[in-house]
Parts: C-alpha cells; structure tokens; sequence
C-alpha cells in the first residue's frame, strides 16, 4: 500500500486500515470470507487529502439486520479517522450466478453518512433488509479487485469474486464517466481523470488507476487537451493547487470525451 503525498500520514493510514479488518473480522467471526482493497491505495496512488480507502467485504451469507447495524454505527465512528470508507458487503449468494448489476447486502460511503445516523437514531435501520439493491458500480470493482485488489485478510480475490464479462465493465465505466461529465463543472478533477483512465482502458484493456490515466492521456489525446489534464493531474496530487480550469476547455475535453466513448458498441447499444 503506497501513500502519495502522504507528509507523514501514511503509517496512519495503514494503522487504519489494519484496525478495520480486525474489527471487521470481531463483528462477523465465522461469517467473515474476506475483506479487500482496491481503488487508488490498492493501486499505488492514494492521496491522504483527498483519497477514499476502498474495500469489498465479502460473507457466506447475508447479514442480519442487527449486524448491518452494527457495522453502520461502526462505520459511523471510524471513517474519517482520517480517511473516508467506502464499502460494500457482498454475500458470496450474491456473486454466483454473476448477474448485472450484481446485488450487494450493505454499502457505506461519506455521502449516506447523514441518512444512516438518521436511520439509527430512530427504527429506520429495521428496513434496510426488506429489499433487494443492486450496483452497476460493483461490476468496476470487481474487475479492478480481481486485477489489481489486495486481500487484506481471506483467499485471494481472484478465488472469491467470478470473472466480470467485459461487456458488464465497460458499461459500469462508460455510465459512471457519462454521469461525471455531466458534472463536470462541478468536480472537474473526477471527471477529467475518470474519463481519461475509461478511454485508456477501451485502448488497451488495462485496468488503470485515474493518475496512470491521467499519465497514458498526456501521450495519447489531442495536444489541446493536455494541459487541462495535467492540470488536473497535479491538484490529484496537492489538494491546495490553486491552478484554474477554464470553461472553454472543460466543454472541449467534455465533448471530446463524449464523442470518444460513443465509438464503443455498448455505448452505442445504450444510447440506441
């Protein structure tokens, strides 16, 4: 596990790390099959300021209603000590047969934080078993787990999670980067190196974190665009980077990003 940038905090970041596996391991015992890394520490490119850990923890079953309360109101306490979590737990019931989206049993992330304290301040916590949920997003996990994840505690993810036809990654990657475009105003950086690392995958079949995308598009797209990746590169890095990113290239790198995408059959199957 690597820290960029970490001005010190990577030995807190690992020690956070560790301390949610064996508290993950306390809460679920034998039920536990294992608990995995995967996203930008996984890969080697974590940024402490702006990055969030994230992991896959997979059971034999699903868990009981007072389990994923207590796994809520843990999550509640120690994420962002210091870094953010954002989890899912898949029962192993839910990866086989694969289907897309794939189900999951519970999934916490910084944005669900008001509406879970809500849900346990109160009974609304009673309900979150009463239907099924499912998540296109997990196909891209899954993959990026399998390729690049490391097991922090269980067999290896390439023995836990079945392989993810191609055909159901793409179409994660291509609606999670149409929905960043969308917003890209909003949050140029994720959507700047999210696109970048999605058309570099559609090149060359490598799962890439969104700075190794970044690096591939400062080699492969339009002499234009460049800058503003770089740009967007380097406030990855350094979250005080005060460097602009004007409007003008924004659409253009949108656009670009755009009509690139529309080359693939299941982009094109979707819009069709």
């Amino acid at each position: 596990m690597k820290v960029i940038d970490g001005r010190g905090k990577d030995t807190l970041i690992r020690a956070q790390v560790e301390r949610y596996v064996a508290d993950v391991h306390a809460m679920l015992g034998d039920q536990l099959v294992g608990v995995y890394l995967h996203g930008s520490l996984a890969m080697g490119c974590f940024n402490p300021d702006q990055s969030d850990l994230d992991l896959l923890v997979v059971t034999y079953a699903p868990m009981s209603a007072l389990t994923k309360r207590d796994v809520a109101d843990h999550l509640l306490r120690v994420s962002r000590q210091p870094a953010p979590i954002e989890v899912s737990f898949l029962a192993l019931t839910m990866l086989t047969p694969w289907r897309h989206p794939p189900l999951f049993d519970f999934h916490y992330s910084e944005m669900l934080r008001s509406a879970y304290a809500r849900d346990l301040a109160g009974e609304g916590w009673r309900t979150w078993s009463a239907r099924d949920q499912r998540d296109p997003d997990l196909s891209a996990h899954i993959t990026v787990v399998r390729r690049r994840g490391i097991a922090l505690c269980g067999p290896p993810p390439t023995e836990v999670f079945p392989p993810v036809p191609e055909e159901d990654y793409i179409t994660a990657i291509i609606g999670d980067v149409a929905e960043a475009l969308d917003r890209i105003y909003a949050d140029p950086i994720y959507a700047i190196l999210n696109a970048c690392r999605t058309l570099a995958f559609l090149q060359t079949r490598r799962v890439y974190s969104k700075e190794e995308g970044g690096r591939w598009a400062l080699e492969q797209l339009p002499a234009t665009l460049r800058p503003l990746v770089q740009t967007a590169l380097i406030h990855y890095r350094d979250a005080g980077h005060t460097g602009a990113f004007p409007v003008e290239l924004l659409d253009a790198f949108r656009d670009y990003a755009r009509q690139e995408l529309k080359r693939t059959p299941v982009m094109a199957s979707t819009e069709s």
